[in-house]
């Protein structure tokens, strides 16, 4: 096993401003599938486990959007931090508070102090919500607003560029993509671009994202390959999806998606080609 992230991957945006003339929704960026289900986490299942390291770790490694499914447990009290738990097919042993929240505010922090510009942007992408209630709905988008809510991008500023929100907006560095009638100004949730089936053959799942690939992604709206597989447990194809997602030029295979999602994401190069994808994409522009 071999882990990708170098001394750029933590702030590769900040140091890659070309690419900053596109809109967060034009952009092409490096996603965890499953993303708390990790080796790290407290508990979980070997045929579950997705990623190598915690999430944080991923975004330290160049992730920047990370796939989050949450269960409301409404045997903790409200304000316990296990009362949202994250999930895979069980729970991980990670919640929201003190896995992505926290952490996530520890890492601008700490790129003030070094004396990086603060310039990530990272999507949460609440892909799936269980046991839930229109209460907790609210409490979660509570929860969300007292915890991230001052660093976060709103909808009403889809149409800005990159660059446009680094200079106007300056320290709204996340997106929340949630459902519909709680969104708060929340964006809308990520369309998932998804086979339908866990256990497929890598032929088949390439087949599936080349017709993927042909279909035109409506302006302002977020959508995500899952360049993921089963076999038992979750594959690792590496070798494919480095051979897949070389970016080389404008026409190259990486242009024809926005979001890519995959299991044991440090493992490959998908981070290295989402960089360089991004600046093609924005001198093609």
């Amino acid at each position: 096993m071999i882990l990708h992230p170098d001394t750029r991957t933590h702030s590769w945006m900040g140091q890659n401003a070309a690419f900053a003339t596109l809109r967060i929704d034009q952009l092409i960026l490096p996603g965890s599938h499953d993303s708390a289900a990790d080796k790290q986490s407290p508990s979980g299942y070997f045929f579950e486990t997705t990623q190598d390291v915690s999430p944080i770790d991923q975004i330290k490694g160049g992730v920047r959007v990370l796939d989050l499914r949450v269960e409301f447990c409404p045997e903790y009290p409200v304000g316990d931090p296990n009362r949202f738990q994250l999930f895979h097919v069980t729970r991980t042993g990670r919640n929201l508070s003190t896995d992505i929240f926290k952490p996530l505010n520890g890492f601008f922090n700490g790129i003030k102090k070094t004396g990086d510009t603060g310039r990530e942007v990272i999507l949460l992408d609440f892909h799936e919500t269980k046991n839930f209630t229109p209460q907790a709905h609210e409490e979660l988008t509570t929860l969300i607003n007292q915890s991230i809510g001052h660093r976060l991008i709103p909808w009403d500023l889809h149409e800005l560029s990159v660059s446009q929100l680094w200079y106007k907006h300056p320290g709204k560095n996340i997106v929340v993509a949630y459902s519909g009638t709680y969104s708060n100004g929340f964006w809308s949730r990520v369309k998932q671009q998804w086979i339908g089936e866990n256990i497929v053959t890598t032929a088949t799942l390439k087949a599936f994202m080349d017709t993927e690939a042909l279909k035109r992604k409506p302006d302002y709206y977020l959508t995500a390959i899952q360049c993921a597989k089963y076999v038992i447990a979750p594959d690792d194809f590496s070798p494919s999806i480095d051979e897949w997602f070389e970016s080389v030029d404008e026409e190259s295979y990486i242009q024809g998606f926005h979001i890519i999602n995959t299991d044991w994401t440090l493992r490959s190069s998908i981070v290295k080609n989402c960089m360089h994808a991004c600046l093609v994409r924005a001198l093609a522009k």
